[in-house]
């Protein structure tokens, strides 16, 4: 027995932070599937159908509760008491979970009037996003041999899907591309999130972090709610659906994430953390019966590819 434990190899930190961002991705990407139907349908004239959560209530709810799961759970392995983290940490934190909720929120407008299958594929503009910021205020450029990838994920995030979209509309600006521009514009609040991490402290409990930023995202929309006199229209129905929004989609995903951001960097996480498009579309076609276009398919390709080659030449550095 004992011979067998000294024989036992960990994973390796890389594998393991590659497994656990996959998992993340395929987790995250059943919040299209989720959330969709829950939101209601704008473009029917049944007043159940239409009567959905809003979505800075159904973003409030998923926080907190996301927050509350983990409160049990980031105690356990003697974690230090939130308030020996410092008040740096604790600022950071705090900024991320505005900037997480914030993303959500948008998102969930968006998600209201386009498809879970374009909020897939839309749901990757951080990457775009990320790189920009990067380039802007950290000053860093895209050498050449990385601009034909970048311009890659550009065009298939983003250039293809809307064109098409206002090819289909004749040029006018229809609820539809307004809840995909949507889906894009929270794509900018995941990608100051995600450069925001990185200042966290390494020493910061992954469990200790989803905590913390779930609470300080749970607050801030609470905040809104009570500002703007929203209704409070949640009922018995919604409870398990946010449940798992809250602790799979949003909770599991996050610390899944956030450790897999430790273990591999920003760039790479960023990167294979896009496969949510691909689990994104299957399930929106499986669970949803959403119909796949051929533009779906293409961009999906393009923007594969464009990731696919960027991330080999950022391997290679």
């Amino acid at each position: 027995m004992n011979l067998k434990i000294q024989n036992y190899k960990l994973p390796n930190p890389v594998q393991l932070g590659y497994v656990l961002i996959i998992i993340s991705s395929i987790l995250y990407a059943f919040t299209h599937v989720i959330a969709k139907p829950m939101l209601g349908d704008p473009s029917t004239t049944n007043e159940i159908l239409n009567q959905g959560i809003n979505p800075i209530v159904l973003a409030a709810c998923i926080y907190i509760l996301n927050g509350l799961f983990f409160t049990p759970i980031a105690r356990r392995k003697n974690n230090p008491p939130i308030k020996s983290l410092g008040s740096r940490n604790l600022i950071l934190l705090s900024m991320i979970g505005i900037a997480e909720v914030s993303a959500l929120m948008v998102y969930f407008f968006g998600l209201k009037e386009t498809t879970a299958i374009n909020a897939s594929i839309f749901s990757n503009a951080e990457i775009i996003f990320s790189m920009l910021i990067v380039m802007i205020i950290f000053q860093e450029k895209i050498r050449k041999n990385e601009l034909v990838p970048f311009f890659m994920i550009v065009i298939g995030i983003i250039i293809l899907p809307v064109t098409f979209e206002l090819y289909k509309n004749d040029l006018n600006m229809s609820s539809f591309l307004l809840g995909d521009i949507l889906i894009i514009l929270a794509g900018l609040f995941y990608a100051v999130d995600v450069n925001i991490s990185k200042y966290v402290s390494n020493k910061i409990d992954a469990k200790r972090i989803t905590q913390i930023t779930s609470f300080a995202s749970g607050i801030f929309a609470l905040s809104i709610i009570i500002i703007l006199d929203i209704p409070f229209n949640i009922n018995l129905d919604h409870i398990l659906p946010i449940s798992f929004l809250a602790f799979v989609g949003t909770g599991i995903a996050t610390l899944f994430f956030v450790i897999a951001l430790k273990l591999l960097g920003g760039v790479k996480t960023i990167l294979l953390y896009s496969t949510t498009s691909i689990f994104g579309i299957i399930f929106s076609s499986i669970i949803l019966s959403e119909e796949i276009t051929i533009i779906d398919i293409v961009s999906v390709i393009i923007v594969i590819s464009g990731i696919y080659l960027m991330r080999n030449k950022l391997g290679s550095e």
